[in-house]
């Protein structure tokens, strides 16, 4: 029985199948997933256990209870991303790029393999969004985004944003420089490596986990370029860490593991860069600022996704869950069909504040 490659099921699968774009942070720090059923999402997260100490008990009284640590649920609305891809006649009736001129493709093989190679554009443009709010989570514990709200007008947007934290207290997820980031001398610690001792020993003291210092590209070349750090490699007596910059294909280039007063940290600079539409410009931007840097832990985030109701090709409503939902529409009177891809995540810790982030270390 012959299939219909249009069918949400279908392209579903083909979505699942298609090789992934592998983005530094959603993949190190949000590789967990959860998909509710639901248009919007929950989201537990607590305090942790802490560093409770077992009290003394007089044998006759036989044992103390112990409390068990509370934690805190949000009903969250997640993001609503929906690109889509326009196919018309005309597309169909002339070869793609790199097809051979004596091609002899019809316009349906065509179409079939413009559905696979929309389906690939769409799913990279939801992943670099992705990678982009995992990037404002970890950065302010919180994330700023605006909606399309005009069909017409793309730049008429509505914000809508998500804090974890309590709005008007402290944010525990940033961190402000004691003093301007800056290096140290030979015999003398630079101000950034004694930021980072206190901000992994205060990740630590207080229940989190501290393993990677992710900076931006300026504060990457500070820390190379540190005297008291080429001094502190070359002290045998000593094992402050190694320095073994290499590239990775996920944009981040390895640069270290120092010891940070008995934490050893893997440091990484993230250069990973996207495209935005500014107006009528192409803008091209980083995920993390060149000047920031933040301390955290791998998987330490989850990416939780909202369910997809949609009207589909048989006319019928339909609620689906996943991570990504495609649908497939035909436009009879002007001869164009449309492949959407919509996804609604949202990118949260799994925990208070599991990370410290600052996004300018060099300010006065």
């Amino acid at each position: 029985m012959p299939f219909d490659i249009y069918d949400t099921i279908f392209m579903m699968a083909c979505v699942r199948e298609k090789p992934k774009v592998y983005s530094f942070l959603k993949d190190r720090y949000f590789q967990r997933t959860e998909a509710f059923q639901t248009e919007k999402v929950f989201v537990d997260f607590d305090d942790g256990e802490g560093d409770i100490m077992a009290p003394f008990v007089i044998p006759r009284v036989g044992k103390v209870p112990m409390d068990r640590v509370g934690y805190e649920t949000r009903e969250l609305a997640p993001s609503y991303i929906a690109p889509s891809r326009p196919l018309t006649v005309d597309l169909l009736t002339r070869r793609r790029a790199g097809e051979s001129i004596v091609s002899t493709m019809t316009p349906e093989q065509r179409a079939r393999a413009y559905l696979v190679e929309d389906l690939d554009f769409l799913d990279r443009t939801i992943t670099r969004r992705e990678e982009w709010m995992c990037a404002q989570t970890m950065l302010h514990n919180a994330c700023h985004m605006e909606h399309v709200g005009d069909r017409i007008d793309a730049d008429k947007t509505i914000p809508m944003d998500v804090y974890y934290y309590e709005q008007g207290g402290h944010n525990r997820g940033v961190f402000e420089p004691s003093a301007k980031w800056a290096v140290g001398t030979a015999t003398k610690r630079g101000t950034w490596y004694s930021d980072v001792c206190r901000l992994a020993a205060d990740l630590c003291e207080s229940g989190r986990n501290a393993a990677d210092l992710i900076v931006g590209a300026d504060v990457g070349e500070m820390i190379l370029s540190d005297p008291w750090v080429v001094s502190m490699m070359d002290n045998r007596r000593i094992t402050l860490g190694t320095i073994d910059p290499r590239w990775q294909e996920n944009g981040a280039v390895y640069i270290a593991q120092l010891n940070f007063s008995g934490i050893m940290l893997d440091i990484f600079v993230y250069r990973g860069t996207y495209q935005e539409m500014v107006g009528r410009k192409l803008v091209t931007r980083t995920y993390i600022p060149k000047t920031a840097a933040l301390i955290a832990a791998p998987g330490t985030g989850i990416l939780r996704y909202g369910a997809v109701t949609q009207v589909e090709m048989d006319k019928q409503l339909y609620t689906r869950t996943g991570s990504r939902v495609p649908k497939h529409l035909v436009d009879e009177v002007s001869n164009q069909e449309e492949t959407i891809l919509t996804a609604r995540p949202l990118a949260s810790p799994i925990m208070k504040a599991p990370w410290r982030a600052c996004e300018d270390v060099f300010a006065a």
